[in-house]
This record gives C-alpha cells, sequence and structure tokens, in this order.
C-alpha cells in the first residue's frame, strides 16, 4: 500500500535580524567619502602648481618668499594627496563595506623628542657651517621633520594619558583620528585663511597705510601712527584666535552626537589641531630661509597651543551637546580658555610691535650664558610651561572616566572596544 513521500526533516536554523544601520553614521561616512576626494583632487592641484613654481625661473620674488612658496605647496600637497588617501580609505570601509576600525595608539611622546632633538642638532650643524640652505631637498626634510615631531609628542603624550589601561581602552579609533587630522590641515586651514582675510580687509579699510606693510617695515611713513598699532593687535591677538578656535575642530563638531566620551571628543579636537598646527607651522617655519632653525625653535609650542585649543573648543561642544549641571557654562569654560590661551600667545608676540620703551625692550635680548633670547620668546616659554601643565592636568581628569561600549547601532562604523584590529 502507498504511504506517501515521508514528512521533510531539515530545519534551516533560525537567523537573528540584522542590527539597522545608524543612518546619521552612514550620511556622515558618505559625506566624508565625498570630501576626502575633493582632498585628494586639491592635493593633485597642489601638486600640478608646485611642479609649475619649481620649472618656471623666480625672476620677481625674493629666495626667501621663493622657498616658503615652494614649501606651503609641497606641505598642502602631501596633506591632500596622502591625508586624504588615508580618509577616502578609511571613509570607504565605514560606508561602503562597513568595516571595523582598529583603536587608535602611538609611541611614547619621548621617542618624538629625541627625533625631534636629532633634527635641531643637523640643523645646528649646517647653520654653524653656513649650509642652512645649501641643499635646499635637506632642507625641506629637516623644516617638515621639525614642525612633525613636537606636534606628534603632544599627540602621543595626549592620547596616551587619556589611555584607559585597566580596560586596554583607547579613547578613539584610526576612523576618526584619520579625518580629524585631514580636516584641520586641509578644511579648517582653508576657511581660517578666507575668514581673516576678509576680517583683515574690513579692519585696515580707509587705514593711511597698510597695516601688515608695518610688522616688516615699521619705519615706512604713518606706521608710528598708535591706531595702526592698535589695529594690527586685534588682528593678531582677537580676531586670529576667535577664527581659528571656532574652525579647527568642525570635523568634531559634526560627529559630536556620537562622539562616546568626553576623552574622544579631547583626542579627537586634539588630532584637528595638530593638522592645522602641521600645515601653518611648516610654513612659518619656511618664511625664516636662512634664519629657518631659530623660527623653529619658536614654533616648538604650537603644537600644543593648536592641539590644545581645538581640544577643549571640541570638549566644550561634547559637554553642551550632553546633559548634565551647568554644561552651557563647562562649555562657555572650555571655549573661553581655548581663545584666551590663544590671544596671550600671539599678544605676546605683538609687545614688540608696541611703541618705544615697551616694543624696543620686547625685541632686546637677554643673555642666559652663553645664548641670547628676546624677552618675548621667553614670555612665550613661560606660556608653553603653563599651558603644558594644565594639559597634563586636564588628561588626567578626562583619563578617570572610562568610555561606554558603542551601542550596536554603531556595528560597522566604528569598532567594538576590545575587538580584534583590522
Amino acid at each position: 500500500m502507498y504511504n506517501g513521500y515521508p514528512p521533510y526533516a531539515y530545519h534551516y536554523p533560525w537567523q537573528p535580524p540584522q542590527p539597522k544601520r545608524d543612518g546619521y553614521l552612514f550620511g556622515v561616512a558618505i559625506s566624508s567619502v565625498v570630501g576626502s576626494t575633493l582632498v585628494v583632487l586639491a592635493g593633485l592641484g597642489c601638486l600640478v602648481l608646485l611642479a609649475l613654481l619649481a620649472v618656471v625661473p623666480n625672476t620677481t620674488a625674493s629666495k626667501g618668499a621663493y622657498f616658503a612658496s615652494i614649501m606651503l605647496l609641497a606641505s598642502l600637497a602631501f596633506a591632500g594627496i596622502v591625508g586624504g588617501g588615508f580618509a577616502l580609505y578609511h571613509s570607504s570601509r565605514s560606508a561602503f563595506w562597513q568595516k571595523p576600525s582598529a583603536d587608535f595608539s602611538l609611541p611614547q611622546f619621548w621617542i618624538f623628542v629625541l627625533l625631534y632633538l636629532a633634527v635641531i642638532g643637523v640643523a645646528y650643524l649646517l647653520q654653524t657651517q653656513g649650509l642652512a640652505v645649501a641643499f635646499l631637498p635637506l632642507t625641506g626634510v629637516l623644516i617638515a621633520l621639525a614642525g612633525i615631531f613636537p606636534a606628534l609628542a603632544v599627540l602621543a603624550l595626549g592620547v596616551r594619558r587619556l589611555h584607559f589601561p585597566r580596560t586596554a581602552r583607547w579613547p578613539t579609533s584610526w576612523r576618526r583620528f584619520t579625518l580629524a587630522l585631514v580636516s584641520g590641515a586641509t578644511l579648517s586651514i582653508g576657511l581660517a585663511a578666507v575668514l581673516e582675510l576678509a576680517f583683515m580687509v574690513l579692519l585696515v579699510r580707509g587705514q593711511p597705510v597698510n597695516p601688515l606693510l608695518c610688522v616688516d617695515q615699521p619705519n615706512v611713513s604713518n606706521c608710528q601712527n598708535p591706531t595702526i598699532y592698535n589695529i594690527i593687535f586685534i588682528i593678531v591677538a582677537l580676531v586670529a584666535p576667535l577664527v581659528e578656535e571656532a574652525v579647527k575642530p568642525l570635523a568634531v563638531v559634526v560627529l559630536i552626537g556620537r562622539v562616546r566620551s568626553a576623552a574622544e571628543a579631547f583626542a579627537l579636537g586634539l588630532a584637528c589641531g595638530i593638522g592645522f598646527d602641521l600645515i601653518e607651522t611648516t610654513g612659518y617655519i619656511s618664511s625664516g630661509y636662512q634664519d629657518w632653525l631659530n623660527v623653529a625653535l619658536i614654533r616648538t609650542g604650537s603644537g600644543l597651543l593648536h592641539g590644545f585649543g581645538a581640544a577643549m573648543v571640541a570638549l566644550g561642544w561634547y559637554y553642551l551637546t550632553r546633559p548634565g549641571e551647568h554644561r552651557v557654562l563647562k562649555a562657555l569654560g572650555c571655549w573661553l580658555y581655548a581663545v584666551a590661551q590663544h590671544a596671550l600667545w600671539n599678544g605676546s608676540w605683538g609687545l614688540m610691535l608696541l611703541p618705544a620703551p615697551v616694543g624696543s625692550f620686547f625685541n632686546s635680548n637677554a643673555i642666559i650664558g652663553s645664548v641670547q633670547l628676546p624677552y618675548y620668546e621667553i614670555v612665550n616659554i613661560v606660556e608653553v610651561v603653563l599651558m603644558l601643565v594644565f594639559f597634563i592636568y586636564m588628561t588626567g581628569r578626562l583619563r578617570t572616566k572610562a568610555p561606554p561600549a558603542p551601542p550596536p547601532s554603531e556595528k560597522g562604523e566604528e569598532k567594538p572596544l576590545l575587538a580584534s584590529p583590522v
């Protein structure tokens, strides 16, 4: 007798539903892909301009100005092509493949300090032999390293102090760090240049002489007018700090709703400021030309200035967007500190532009053993020491609060803490 087919006994295993992707982070990832692509294209454009400038004979500009232009274009091309390339890689992994990112970490800060001292030693030997700019490719490399190593020392010190050793947690990921660093070196510095130029045009309109001309040529007619000095001081000590501190951590502000902790906000802001500093400092040092070593020494603390300032602004945004007592006051305090720190730094340089006897005093040299330092540089050194003390204090306070694990909605966008690196 026919009993029919036996029952079908195979059962497919139950597949749990995939977590819904965070639309905000996906939008940020797509925007990052587009932005990174534009950065790479801009870097290629700077590379083309660099090639044209290198082959076209210099008939108008001085050797120092010509060299400074070469170095500025080279640093922008490197930031655009190399930095933008890394940013595009990380953005694509997040947007299209939903791959996690490894925790960001750096070696001990003293390694970068030793490398910086080695660069300064080589530069000093070349200068004493009258070879400061005899080999321009070597000079360019030394100038770049003289700006990079102090900045990396500050970054390594900050990130390692924000590290949570008991749980092996680091404050942020390579993906977010890369985007923050590249944003500071490209978008932020471009916006700052445009805004500062616009404010400068408004302030100098109607003046008998361009105040910025008086910086390099103080004996020009009308440069002794007190109004001219007031305008210079406003540009240097008020406009520049307000503009730069506002635009440096823009990448963090865009992502502030998904920043996991105050420590991560601080670390990402620090990366933005370091990126900004790398471009600005390269330009300043290369403008010194024959005396570039002295300028490099003066700019040693600029990585701490820009990095710490941007970190405090990002921290202020974090406090403002999180529930808690006195969040507005905390945010205003962070922002005010960043602007005041920058204003004091710039203002100490502006002291030597003041009329005699104040300006002449700060422009004179203090003799310390066999070393001569202008008094305004001594003011800068004191400021760097005070900034470093407060920097260590702030990173220590933020380190006491371990960051929470990322929510399930961030799976594929950021690497879960304690997961294996990619």
